[in-house]
């Protein structure tokens, strides 16, 4: 029997205190409770982030979140390491 592959972020289905919050002149933080936190770099010319979200749905939070701050074009995504969650 062929069981689909399911990944531990589908499982937590409980709403989690997000957090966006600048921690130098160019950098900001996203956390979410035990979800990956994303690393955002704002340069220059353009918006580095260093790891992606779990779902659709958190990533497209964290580019709300960025045109907040910023209309740079978001041309860099670093991930440090594999994980299925960041991908």
């Amino acid at each position: 029997m062929n069981q689909p592959k399911v990944f531990a972020s589908q499982a937590d289905l409980e709403a989690k205190k997000v957090t966006f919050a600048q921690i130098s002149e160019h950098a900001w933080a996203y956390t979410a409770e035990g979800d990956p936190n994303t690393g955002i770099v704002i340069g220059d010319d353009a918006v580095l982030v260093a790891d992606t979200q779990a779902t659709p749905a958190m990533a497209a939070d964290v580019i709300r979140r960025i045109r907040e701050v910023t209309d740079k074009p978001i041309k860099y995504v670093v991930l440090t390491h594999y994980h299925a969650v960041r991908v």
